[in-house]
């Protein structure tokens, strides 16, 4: 291999490397559906919700949650990093002002979809929030 080549090689390691080390470090993830479970218990379908069609990203080692989706979630706790069989996971806990009470806000990301598009589950009291993730 000639320097010319090995250089532009190099180069093209170099200008590319950040990019898929950025993807392997976080999902990118859209919403598809907004919805929150009514008082009788059925699943209400939110129409025309300014969440459906929003991106976030997820920080895989942390659970950091990036944008302006879902309200602020301070110290995410990951359960479960994904694996072929088994999805990624993040909980938030946050104890309410009341006596003995917590809220507890969790994703779920299917980490390990054969077709590149890995479908979440969001849930925070009775929302819940759908979509996929690359």
């Amino acid at each position: 291999m000639n320097k010319l080549s090995l250089f532009l090689t190099l180069i093209c390691a170099a200008l590319i490397s950040p990019v898929v080390l950025a993807n392997e470090k976080t999902y990118r993830c859209e919403v598809l559906s907004d919805a929150y479970i009514k008082s009788n218990g059925e699943l209400d379908i939110v129409k025309d919700s300014p969440r459906i069609g929003q991106e976030f990203a997820v920080v895989k080692k942390t659970g950091e949650v990036i944008g302006d989706v879902m309200d602020f979630l301070g110290k995410p706790k990951v359960i479960a990093s994904g694996s072929d069989s088994n999805s990624y996971k993040v909980i938030w806990t946050k104890k309410s002002a009341g006596k003995n009470g917590a809220f507890v806000d969790y994703l779920s990301i299917e980490g390990f979809a054969k077709d590149g598009k890995k479908s979440f589950g969001f849930f925070s009291g009775a929302l819940l929030m759908t979509g996929v993730c690359e």
